[in-house]
């Protein structure tokens, strides 16, 4: 029933629902914390999903309590070199962005790539991304240099995994919800 719940939410929330989407996921975890516990990584997932819920939504500060629930999990049962660890600080990143704190973003931006860095190598996609996120960042802080040096850093990557052609997918995301009220 939970991944039912979860799979309906996650179509909710596609479909731009978020309240329904919302409630489906809080059905969702609730039935995953009762047979999993509190500190299980698929419960992890569910805070995660709900935080992003909840960005959309614009509740930054509830994403963000969101995403430290889904990190504190990830930490205790994956390791801090793990993968989804760094998606979680890079996550929690883009809140902080959202919410205007830029050092408090750069901070959980920088620990995202040195463990992507580790795991996945320098021309991974999710490093390419979190280069990107950086520079808007540093953008915002008009510390431009930083800035157009992690924008070619990412577009390096880019261009060496995937060539001229493709689009990034996620990209309309990010500005749109840096424009929403």
């Amino acid at each position: 029933m939970a991944t039912s719940y979860n799979n309906m939410a996650n179509v909710y929330s596609d479909k731009g629902e978020l309240d329904k989407a919302l409630e489906y996921y809080h059905k969702a975890l609730s039935i995953r914390l009762n047979i999993l516990g509190e500190k299980h990584p698929d419960v992890a997932q569910y805070y995660n999903n709900m935080a992003i819920a909840y960005r959309m939504k614009c509740k930054l500060d509830k994403a963000l309590e969101y995403h430290n629930k889904s990190l504190s999990i990830k930490l205790n049962t994956l390791g801090e070199n793990h993968p989804d660890v760094a998606g979680s600080y890079n996550n929690m990143a883009n809140v902080c962005s959202d919410k205007g704190e830029l050092d408090k973003a750069l901070e959980y931006y920088n620990k995202s790539p040195t463990i992507n860095l580790k795991i996945l190598g320098e021309n991974h996609r999710e490093v390419a991304s979190i280069y990107n996120n950086m520079g808007v960042v540093y953008k915002e802080k008009y510390e431009l240099d930083k800035a157009i040096d992690l924008y070619n850093r990412s577009l390096g990557i880019n261009l060496n995994t995937l060539g001229e052609n493709h689009v990034v997918e996620g990209m309309c995301y990010t500005i749109w919800a840096r424009f929403m009220p």
